[in-house]
């Protein structure tokens, strides 16, 4: 998916700063002292396998549960009393729609301007915006169950920032948007991000939406396993576990069983091809191709390839599974 190119203009004047925050549930700990700060414009980065605490951790920062340890700020309100005050300061999308799907595109945003108790004339005000910032212009007075995926998800988001917050909070916003409507969404974002300066944090499962996020937070099992720019995680993979070959087969299934029985780091499936990350390329370029040979796999081809956010999701959450399992 084709993304825009997102120029670092970041200040670092936090409007999420929280400490060691967890979550337990009976015997079960959802989130394990997880540290946390988020700038003034900012897109930052929440990803993770599922369970591995993302979501958890979005609703204690929105107020919706209160955390079990830890301290910090949202928006200037503290996250372990000021529940509603931070819902007052912050915008929030979850995981399922929060539009009410019998009224109109109008409808909807005049409700949340009243429930976030806006005036007649601050909601006229935010409405235009809402409409030329979402791109909605022409769909006033449809039914918000008539829309497309993409615009109404376009629509919640403007109906989260009806009340002019300075932090938004986008728990998968994109989960089940085509990719034209997931670059238009994340237009709005940078646009959102770089000249309105609000900070932004966003759980997602699609790695090219990570690749332009100005920070990320890689969590697993309820813990921030790294934290950093994804430019600095894929160079420090590489650095790490070598240079990535892509290897394109008649057979990926069976090259996969192989190339993981022979311990080679990283190797995942990539569609029909297979990734692995390899210390001397030349070397081993002939190891895997005598290897496959052996088990009846022809090798149709074997390139090096730039590391992706996908590839350091894959080779980082593995190389956990893989741990745990020897535990």
């Amino acid at each position: 998916m084709g993304q825009p190119t997102l120029v670092n203009t970041v200040v670092s004047e936090p409007i999420v700063k929280v400490q060691g925050f967890s979550k337990s549930y009976r015997k079960t700990l959802a989130v394990d002292g997880v540290d946390l700060t988020i700038n003034k414009g900012e897109i930052y980065g929440l990803i993770g396998p599922d369970g591995a605490g993302k979501t958890t951790a979005i609703r204690m920062l929105t107020g919706i549960l209160k955390p079990t340890e830890g301290e910090g700020l949202v928006a200037g309100a503290d996250m372990r009393s000021a529940g509603w005050v931070i819902k007052e300061r912050i915008g929030y999308m979850s995981q399922a729609f929060s539009l009410y799907l019998d009224l109109t595109v109008l409808e909807n945003i005049r409700l949340y301007a009243g429930i976030y108790g806006l005036n007649s004339e601050q909601t006229v005000e935010r409405t235009k915006w809402v409409l030329q910032m979402a791109g909605l212009k022409g769909f006033e007075k449809s039914r918000a169950a008539s829309l497309p995926m993409g615009i109404r998800q376009r629509l919640a988001l403007g109906c989260a920032l009806v009340h002019q917050p300075k932090v938004l909070f986008l728990d998968e916003p994109t989960s089940g948007v085509d990719p034209v409507g997931r670059r238009l969404f994340w237009d709005i974002l940078v646009r959102l991000s770089r000249e309105e300066n609000i900070a932004v944090l966003v759980t997602t499962h699609y790695m090219s939406e990570a690749e332009h996020c100005d920070h990320i937070v890689l969590m697993y099992a309820g813990k921030v396993v790294e934290d950093d720019t994804p430019e600095a995680m894929k160079k420090a993979l590489q650095a790490e576990a070598g240079q990535l070959l892509e290897v394109l087969t008649d057979k990926p299934l069976i090259a996969l069983a192989q190339l993981e029985k022979s311990h080679f780091e990283g190797a995942a499936l990539f569609g029909k091809r297979v990734h692995l990350f390899v210390q001397n390329v030349d070397q081993t370029t002939g190891q895997i191709s005598d290897l496959l040979a052996t088990a009846g796999v022809q090798v149709i081809t074997i390139n090096k390839r730039s590391a992706t956010m996908e590839d350091v999701f894959v080779y980082r959450v593995l190389a956990l599974e893989s741990k745990g399992s020897a535990q």
